[in-house]
This record gives C-alpha cells, sequence and structure tokens, in this order.
C-alpha cells in the first residue's frame, strides 16, 4: 500500500471512530449489519468498540425489520448498516413501517465516491435522500477528511440525525456514507486528532395546543366515552378514571388491556354488534387517544353516533380517517390527567359495565365447552396462560383481530406489539426476533402460516439470537381473513386470495436447527406454553380447520 492509499486507508479509519465513539457516547449499543465491502470501515470500528453490540445478518430485509424489533421494545434508535447498491433497498419495507408507526432507527448507508457515481460503476444506485418522506431526515456525510472541520461536521450530521429519530414524532434517519477505497489498512492506523464526542439531550418538546382548550369542549357532556389507542401510557389514563369513572375502550395493543380498572371495555366488538346495544350505549363526547382500532365496525358506530370527537395526538400527525368533524389536539397524553369533565351519567357508564360483564361472562362460559382448535380460543387462552411478563407480537390479518375481540383482561406486567404502522404481513418474524433479542423477558409470537413464510429467512438469524421467542403458529392453510370479505364467494378466491402453501414446517425447522411441535390438544398447547423455554427459538404448529374457524369467529362475535 502506498503513501496516498494509506492515507484514505487511515481518513476512513478516522470516519469509523468518530461513528463509534457517537454510538457509545448515546448509547446506541446494538448495530444489525449486513456484510458488504463499502462499508467496511463503518463495521470495522463499530465491532471494534467496546460496548456496542454488532449483529451480523445474511439479507438486509431480515436486518431492518429485527432492527425496528429492537426499538421498538427500547424506544430508543437502533442503528442499521450496509453497503451500496441495491443492499439499502432492502430496507425500505422495515422504513415505510418505522415511518408510519415512529419507530427511531439509524439508516448507516455505504456509498461510492462523487467520481463513482452516474458512470456505470458496479453496486452503485442514486442513494441521496433514498427513502423520501419516509425518513425524518436525510444526511450526506462528506468525504473521510482528517481536518477538524470535517470531523465537526460529521459529528453535527450525526448529534443531528440523532436528535431528528428523536423527535416530537420519532422515526428513520438516513446518512450516507461515501468511501474512496482502499477501506482499510492491514497495519494500524496512524491516529488523527478527533473531538470528544458528548452525550446528547433530547430536547423537551413544547406542544401547541392546551388540555384547557380541549377542557373547554367537554362541558355540557355526561357521556363521554374514552378510546385508548396503542400507544396511550396507562398511567395518565387511569389517574383521569379516578377522577372521572368513563368507559375506556382499549385499543389491541393498548397497555391498559393490562391494567385493573372497572371501566375497561374490551368486548367493544360484540357490543356494538347488537342493535339495540348501539342505540343505549352512544355518547355525547369521544376523547380518541391516538389512533383508531382495527374494528370497521367500530368506526362505523362511531360516525353513526353524531357524537361530538375529539382526538389527542402528541406526534402532530393526523390519526382520524373517519368523515365526520373532529377535533384536533397535539398534547402529551401526560395531560390527560388534567383534562376536567361535567359530571358524568353514573347510570350510562354503568350500562357499559354491566353489558361488558355479560359479553364477558357469556364468552367464558362458551369457550370453556370448546374441545376443537381454533383460532378464536387460541386468543382467548393465550390471555390467560402467558407468563405474566411476556412479550407478545401478533402478526397483522386475523391474529391483531382475534386479539381484539377475544383476549381477556387480565392484570400483568405483559407488552403487546404489533407492526400497526402499515398493517403489512412484511417482516413480521424479524420483528419478534428483535423484541426478544437480549430482553431478558420471555417472548411469544402470534402468527398465520403466510405471514410467517413470507418472512421465514430470518430464521437465520437463531445462530445470533439472544433470548427466548415461542412461535405460534397458526396454520389454516391460506390467508384466513379473506374469508370474510364478499370475494370469498367467487371462483377465483382459492387461486387468487386464499394462496394456500404446502410447506412442511417440521423440515423447515429441522433445517434450521429449531424445536418444532404440532399441537394436537388444548392440554398439550397449555402444558407447551408452560415449559420454561429460556434460550432460542421453537415453533408451536398449531393446526386449524379453516372453515370451522371462520364459523366459529362468527359465533363468538355475535354471541
Amino acid at each position: 500500500m502506498n503513501e496516498a492509499e494509506n492515507l484514505i486507508a487511515s481518513k476512513n479509519h478516522l470516519w469509523g471512530e468518530v461513528v463509534a465513539d457517537f454510538f457509545y457516547q448515546n448509547k446506541i449499543h446494538h448495530v444489525f449489519f449486513s456484510p458488504g465491502s463499502r462499508s467496511t470501515p463503518l463495521i470495522l470500528a463499530l465491532e471494534r468498540k467496546k460496548g456496542i453490540e454488532c449483529v451480523p445478518i445474511l439479507d438486509e430485509r431480515t436486518a431492518a425489520f429485527v432492527a425496528l424489533g429492537k426499538s421498538k421494545f427500547l424506544r430508543k434508535p437502533t442503528a442499521l448498516l450496509c453497503t451500496s447498491g441495491s443492499a439499502p433497498t432492502h430496507w425500505f419495507p422495515a422504513v415505510t413501517e418505522a415511518h408510519y408507526s415512529s419507530i427511531p432507527l439509524l439508516l448507516l448507508t455505504a456509498d461510492r465516491p462523487p467520481e463513482l457515481q452516474n458512470c456505470g460503476a458496479g453496486q452503485t444506485i442514486d442513494q441521496v435522500n433514498l427513502f423520501e418522506k419516509f425518513v425524518r431526515g436525510f444526511h450526506q456525510a462528506p468525504l473521510p477528511d482528517s481536518k477538524a472541520n470535517s470531523i465537526k461536521k460529521l459529528e453535527t450530521i450525526l448529534q443531528t440525525a440523532y436528535l431528528e429519530s428523536l423527535g416530537q414524532n420519532p422515526g428513520p434517519v438516513q446518512i450516507n456514507f461515501p468511501f474512496r477505497e482502499p477501506f482499510f489498512s492491514p497495519d494500524k492506523s496512524p491516529c488523527f486528532s478527533k473531538t470528544d464526542a458528548k452525550p446528547m439531550e433530547v430536547p423537551h418538546t413544547d406542544y401547541k395546543d392546551s388540555i384547557r382548550d380541549v377542557s373547554a369542549l367537554t362541558k355540557g357532556h355526561a357521556k363521554v366515552l374514552i378510546i385508548a389507542g396503542e400507544f396511550a401510557p396507562s398511567g395518565p389514563v387511569l389517574s383521569l378514571l379516578e377522577k372521572y369513572p368513563l368507559p375506556t375502550l382499549c385499543d389491541a395493543l393498548s397497555p391498559l388491556r393490562h391494567a385493573s380498572f372497572k371501566t375497561s371495555i374490551l368486548r367493544y366488538e360484540q357490543l356494538i354488534r347488537n342493535q339495540s346495544l348501539r342505540t343505549k350505549l352512544q355518547p355525547e363526547l369521544i376523547i380518541t387517544l391516538g389512533p383508531l382500532p382495527t374494528s370497521k365496525n367500530l368506526r362505523s358506530w362511531i360516525e353513526q353516533t353524531k357524537a361530538e370527537r375529539i382526538i389527542i395526538e402528541p406526534r402532530g400527525v393526523k390519526v382520524d380517517p373517519l368523515v365526520t368533524p373532529s377535533h384536533c389536539f397535539q398534547l402529551d397524553y401526560h395531560s390527560i390527567e388534567e383534562l376536567e369533565l361535567a359530571e358524568q351519567n353514573a347510570s350510562w357508564v354503568q350500562a357499559w359495565v354491566e353489558e361488558e360483564e355479560h359479553i364477558e361472562k357469556k364468552l367464558q362460559e362458551q369457550f370453556k365447552n370448546e374441545s376443537t382448535l381454533h383460532e378464536a380460543k387460541l386468543v382467548r387462552t393465550l390471555s390467560d396462560i402467558l407468563p405474566h411478563d411476556a412479550v407478545l407480537h401478533v402478526a397483522n390479518s386475523m391474529p391483531i383481530r382475534d386479539l381484539e375481540w377475544f383476549w381477556r383482561k387480565t392484570s400483568t406486567n405483559r407488552q403487546l406489539f404489533g407492526n400497526r404502522g402499515v398493517n403489512g404481513i412484511d417482516g413480521t418474524l424479524g420483528t419478534a426476533l428483535g423484541l426478544g433479542h437480549e430482553s431478558g423477558k420471555p417472548t411469544f409470537l402470534l402468527t398465520g402460516e403466510l405471514a410467517f413464510l413470507h418472512d421465514s429467512n430470518a430464521l437465520l438469524f437463531s445462530d445470533h439470537f439472544k433470548g427466548s421467542l415461542t412461535v405460534v403458529l397458526i396454520n389454516n392453510h391460506g390467508g384466513g381473513i379473506f374469508h370474510h370479505l364478499p370475494i370469498s364467494q367467487q371462483p377465483e378466491f382459492d387461486k387468487c386470495f386464499l394462496t394456500p402453501q404446502s410447506c412442511d414446517f417440521s423440515k423447515l425447522c429441522e433445517a434450521h436447527g429449531l424445536e418444532h411441535h404440532l399441537i394436537q390438544t388444548w392440554q398439550d398447547f397449555e402444558k407447551q406454553i408452560q415449559v420454561s423455554f429460556p434460550q432460542g427459538i421453537r415453533i408451536l404448529e398449531f393446526p386449524v380447520d379453516r372453515e370451522h374457524s371462520v364459523s366459529k369467529r362468527n359465533y363468538f362475535l355475535n354471541i
């Protein structure tokens, strides 16, 4: 290596050290990367930095969803790193999910230098602002340089990107790093002076609205209904409910599902399917905290009530898909405990509580008599037997809806997660692995076989996975959600929508060296869930007759 090449390698080395120092100081301890040449300066420095774990994942799509899951669990950014070319485009599904569900991620893309752009150089695409509006910010890093002002510029970019990822509306941020060859020197690179990286403080967010503005709209309303969305924390809502015992509809993933309070309403789907109750339980005012639950019937009923509506959403994004008017406020959820309301109609509140208890009792009695395996009772059983400190990730399509409809209220420390930003089946397994990686908690995934197969590449992460993941794999031989659509009556249904797959999951698990268990009875299922499983990935395949599951689901929804 000549002097000029050694200088380039040394500057590349410096750039990697600046990034690694910044990550260490700001407690970004996890970097998920896919191997590549152009990213060598960054991965070498990060791997050599004590306190930072660099996790290799073969394909970029899986890496992105694992990082997404880890960031979901931590509520702080993890980092993704890949080489140039098509590699970062495989992040796109996870980036869009992070964008819409407000999950912080730092996207580090290695790139060709300017002289190799737009000239047919291999493994090169235009990576500038690659993710466009799906990131909170894009930053083009300067070419590595040992000058103090260049180092300072890179540090400023890192600081800005970090703050953007954790802003008022958290999300992904891309930093694009061009590197010239050679990427490293086999000899120890000479040391250049660096400024000292310091931990960043995320600035306090000032919200444009006041809780007093909300209270002004609540006057005169004696029938106020709360809808607690996925992100609404239980603490401030419970403080409000101590003063005003309002009926509170809890989203499928709401932490309030595991809080003990008398006016929690989980059976809203069954209640509003009853025509007499749709009128009897009608509110005068609905206060929605964040996005609405998945239920189409709930959304239809809200519009039909003609109730005044207040939306509280801290991120400053629109989360109201309904056409009727609403008042939207950008507030911290914690301000809800200061809300002032009129005296509430006690008999109306009691009606909600009594009808909820009535439906819940009927469900419990009927589920006890169910001996065949089906999806509705599966979710009900999980709500009873999952460990009290479990983390549960729920796939989209039918699993998240069954959770919304049949999960029983319990007082536990469980945490429920789902990829509800885009509501796709992409990355279901990878996200669950990210949630469980080094979490110290028993982690579970509830998924159908199509979502599982769509992300089966994530099983390649098993060798580096540090945690416990139990996959409850519902095998109903196709996309069960489509049975609930009018298209199910058409002759093209099986081929074009149901898309059943012929996969022997025991052999797939064997190929990856994973434990597989075929569930045959409810007793077997309960035993397997309660077995201690401290490390690794195991698959509990839960076979069901799809038509039978559809029939049972409809029965319990209209009980």
